[in-house]
Formats: structure tokens, C-alpha cells, sequence
């Protein structure tokens, strides 16, 4: 780290519409307090464009020299699940922090070994739960906290998502390794696991789940090539569970053409609304907050500016925004010593999560949850 700046080398990062791209190097452009000193992609000429275009002075095909090179003090991994063992790995036999995109793994077995090899390692590891850094669910939680809504009874998820091709029935070539539920990225994983980690921080654990995991179109067209592909992971998904409060929660999260995205909190003194500016996906999404009192309709509570970290206010809402805010809570980590930015740690628990809403959803019965 020089002159308290950051040095990140970020590994998957083209500019032709890759996460990384599209989030990341624009999320760290925005904060004064990170540098984007590396690139690495799978070839050197996307590499580098991809640092001609980011004003980025490395670029590599090789991921172990970007997590070796000295100026890198962040790797972060922003590729397709499967990848994410091996690279996570590379980062640490580098010694460098890191931070990777969730799901962490493609099982929570994986996921949990990363957990174990970083804490041994012992450097700092971040995941990418960046719904976490959200202002408004950061603003929702604190009203919650001071009692607006009262006991928590109820929490209800309305969730359409316009992204997987149940629908259309049709997908592009770079997204069909999606389809197959043994590489870990699906409308269960990412769209679920995001929401379910998501209303944690809101309503703290879950004491009971219960689940239906549905593949409503088996037979996907590949946009290029025409061909059709076998579908074996989810495309949807619905959660029933108890909060370790008591309050009882439901989730839908299918596929339709228009999007739609709310979640309506009820307590005994009153009502919250979060209500989807882009309805996109949950961790991408600006949100609007509604509130109602002792019977009074609802009306807008504008999220306090405090919520919304300067460093990434010239960021117009998209996928970079709240990767931006996440980055700023890693920076408070790294530079304070805190533990603000979600980890490993917490994205394993999501994981254990998703995996007793999994058998759940097997068995027919309801799950009791550890803690």
C-alpha cells in the first residue's frame, strides 16, 4: 500500500461485458482510496484493452503474476464460480488479500475450504454480498433496529427476474455453463443466495426453512449456435422461513419477461416497503423506502445521505454502484483494522443457508437451522 492507496489487481475484467468490467474497475475508478494497477484475463489481447482503456499498467494473462506483482496489495476475483477455487488459491499462495465475487464456491464444502486456507493464510478476505453496502437496505436496517415497524411479524419477497431464459427458452453461449447446477451458478445460488443473505442483515438468522427448487424449462436454445442445451439447475425458487424472532418470511423468485422486485416488511406498530427502482436484481438495484404508522398510508422516507458513502456518489445507479460501496467498507478494513465488509465467513454461512433450503426442499419438510 503506498501513500494509503490501495493497489488492486483485478482477475476477469474485459471490456466486453464481463462483471468485472462492468462493476468493478468502474466501482474502484470512482474511490479515491484504491488504485487498478492489474488486469488479468484468459488473453492478453482483452488484457490489454482492457488496461488501455482503465489507464491500468499491467496486464496479464497469467493470474499468478498478477497476484505476485509487487503494486498488488487486493486481488480480486471476479470470474465464472468454478474458477474461483483455484484463483482464490493463487491469491493466497501470492499472500495477498482478496476478495471474490459469491458464490464463493460451487459447493459449500468448497466454500468453506477457501474460508479455512485464507483464515490460515491470514490475510484479510472479502466477499462480493455487496447488497450488504446497499444505502437503503443499510438505512432499513437501522429503522427496524430503532423499532419503526415495531415486533417484526411478517416479510414478504415479490422477485421476477428478466435475466434467466425460463421463459424465452433461449440463452447465450458465454451463460449456458449457468444451466448446469454442479458449477454452483444459478438462479438458486446467485438470485437466492444474494436475497437470503440480504434479509439476514436485515432480520438477523433463520430458525426454520422450507423450499421449492423448480426447473420449469429443461430444454434451453443456445442464442449462437442454435443448438439446445439440458437445464439441471433451478429457475425457481420459493423460501419459506422463520426469522430467530419469530417473524415469518416468504420468497418468489421466478423468471418473466418484465421484471419486478419489492419487499414488504409488517410489525406491530407499522410497515416497511422496499421497492425496486431498475428491478433488475436485489444486488444490483436502487431502491425506494416507503413507511406507514398506526394506520397513516404509506409514505416515502428518503435514505439519509449519511447511507450513501461520498467516495462513490458520482456513481449513477448500476452494477459498479454498489460494488463501490462495498469497496469502501473494505478500505475502512484494510486501513482500520475493522471487520465492517462481508467475508468469507459470511458468504460460507449463505452457502450452509442455501444448503438446508436444498434439503428442505428434497425432503418436503421443514428445516430446523444451527446456530
Amino acid at each position: 500500500m503506498k501513500d494509503d492507496r490501495i493497489g488492486v489487481g483485478v482477475i476477469g475484467a474485459s471490456t466486453d461485458g464481463t462483471w468485472g468490467g462492468q462493476a468493478h474497475l468502474p466501482a474502484l475508478d470512482a474511490l479515491p482510496g484504491f488504485k487498478t494497477v492489474a488486469v488479468s484475463t484468459t488473453r492478453q489481447t482483452s488484457a490489454s484493452e482492457t488496461a488501455e482503456r482503465f489507464a491500468i499498467p499491467h496486464a496479464f494473462t497469467d493470474p499468478y503474476e498478477l497476484a505476485s506483482h509487487p503494486d498488488v496489495d487486493l486481488v480480486t476475483i471476479a470470474v465464472k464460480v468454478p474458477e474461483h477455487d483455484r484463483l482464490v488459491r493463487t491469491a493466497l499462495q501470492a499472500g495477498k488479500h482478496v476478495y471474490c465475487e459469491f458464490p464463493l464456491g460451487r459447493t459449500t464444502e468448497e466454500a468453506a475450504g477457501l474460508l479455512r486456507a485464507a483464515e490460515e493464510r491470514g490475510v484479510r478476505h472479502f466477499a462480493g454480498l455487496q447488497a450488504r453496502a446497499n444505502p437503503a437496505l443499510a438505512y432499513v436496517k437501522d429503522l427496524l433496529a430503532d423499532g419503526y415497524v415495531g415486533d417484526v411479524l411478517a416479510v414478504h419477497c415479490n422477485y421476477a427476474l428478466p435475466l434467466f431464459p425460463a421463459r424465452s427458452k433461449q440463452i447465450k453461449q458465454s451463460r449456458t455453463y449457468m444451466l448446469d447446477e454442479t458449477n454452483g451458478a444459478n438462479q438458486f445460488t446467485i438470485t437466492a443466495g444474494h436475497l437470503l443473505d440480504g434479509l439476514t442483515y436485515l432480520l438477523g438468522t433463520f430458525s426454520d426453512v422450507s423450499g421449492i427448487l423448480a426447473t420449469q424449462s429443461e430444454r434451453i436454445k443456445v442464442v449462437e449456435t442454435g443448438e439446445t442445451v439440458r437445464a439441471t439447475s433451478p429457475d425457481h425458487v420459493v423460501v419459506n422461513a422463520i426469522s430467530a424472532n419469530g417473524a415469518i418470511v416468504t420468497a418468489q423468485i421466478r423468471n418473466t419477461y418484465k421484471g419486478s422486485l419489492s419487499i414488504e416488511i409488517n410489525g406491530t406498530e407499522g410497515d416497511l416497503t422496499l421497492l425496486s427502482k431498475e428491478n433488475f436484481m436485489f444486488q444490483i438495484d436502487t431502491f425506494i423506502v416507503k413507511g406507514a404508522r398506526g394506520g397513516e398510508d404509506f409514505a416515502e422516507l428518503p435514505v439519509p445521505a449519511q447511507y450513501d458513502r461520498p467516495a462513490a456518489s458520482p456513481l449513477q445507479p448500476g452494477p459498479a454502484f454498489n460494488v463501490a460501496q462495498l469497496y469502501a467498507q473494505i478500505y475502512s478494513d484494510l486501513l482500520h483494522n475493522t471487520n465492517r465488509a462481508p467475508d468469507f465467513r459470511t458468504a460460507a454461512a449463505v452457502h450452509e443457508l442455501l444448503d438446508q433450503v436444498r434439503k428442505a426442499a428434497e425432503t418436503g419438510t421443514a428445516r430446523k437451522i444451527k446456530r
